[in-house]
């Protein structure tokens, strides 16, 4: 039991320290940042133009950044944490949102601050990533993809909270409703859990004490992997089935002064957004 409970505290560790010992790279002096080299030139020219228009004009704040690879770190988690040391969005209104891309990788995530979250919900960001950026990435169209996520980006941020507010509530019907259909609910992955830990598990180690099997060679080693593999899995499914679908959680960058600095203390990074594989 306490190596169980050993290696749900290592998976909780995972999921909440985002920055732990973590090298990012250094922050840019614009709202672009394209390490893995998918954006032609004139194309980030011209999408670094729109969000330094749209940061100036509302004080919110949309970057996009594409590195090769995480390093195998969790992508929610990277990218939460590259926020997060990037100070995206202000102290005071949290308004900060990170599209992440990991080339190599082939994962995504959009990172959302507490401020935005209202009008760019979980679930809308896990839509923006299923049927906007998804199929444009399979076909190679990084830069139309990443320009047409923007603008759908920028249209939900501009919302009027009360029209957000009654989408959202339409989109969650709406993804309860494809739950039901095919996908598996977060009900059940808790409820797994349960029976399999409290019920299953100790019923099985029972019935080992009582036949007195011997070890085999691999003593425990076997079934701590299971485990260790079952509590990411479970971690994993509840964090995408709460965040919007795909598996899936005024500041800017410095006001009228050009993106020199588009920090402000952080933006409130607490684990919003969504993301997926393409």
């Amino acid at each position: 039991m306490q190596r169980l409970i050993l290696l749900f505290a290592l998976v909780l560790a995972a999921l909440g320290s985002p920055t732990l010992a973590q090298d990012y790279p250094p922050r840019p002096d614009g709202p672009v940042y394209d390490g893995a080299n998918l954006i032609p030139a004139a194309e980030e020219e011209r999408l670094a133009q729109k969000l330094t228009d749209y940061n100036r004009a509302t004080g919110r704040a949309i970057v996009v950044a594409t590195e090769p690879t995480t390093g195998g770190i969790d992508t929610q988690v990277y990218a939460r944490g590259l926020a997060e040391t990037w100070d995206i969005g202000g102290a005071e209104t949290e308004q900060g949102v990170l599209l992440y891309i990991a080339r190599d990788d082939r994962q995504m995530w959009i990172s959302t601050s507490r401020g935005v979250q209202g009008t760019l919900t979980d679930i809308s960001s896990g839509r923006i990533v299923r049927n906007t950026l998804r199929p444009a990435f399979r076909e190679g169209d990084f830069a139309g993809g990443i320009d047409r996520a923007v603008d759908q980006m920028i249209e939900r941020l501009d919302m009027d909270p009360a029209d957000a507010r009654a989408i959202a509530e339409a989109e969650a019907a709406a993804e309860r409703e494809r739950g039901d259909r095919g996908g598996v609910p977060i009900g059940g992955l808790i409820w797994f859990a349960f029976v399999f830990f409290f019920f299953i598990l100790p019923a099985l180690r029972g019935r080992g004490r009582r036949r007195r099997y011997r070890r085999g060679p691999w003593g425990n080693t076997a079934r701590d992997i299971i485990l260790w593999e079952a509590g990411k899995a479970i971690a994993r499914g509840i964090d995408g089935s709460g965040r919007g679908s795909s598996w899936g959680g005024g500041g800017g960058f410095g006001g009228g002064g050009g993106f020199g600095g588009f920090g402000g203390g952080g933006g409130g990074f607490n684990g919003g957004g969504a993301g997926g594989g393409w």
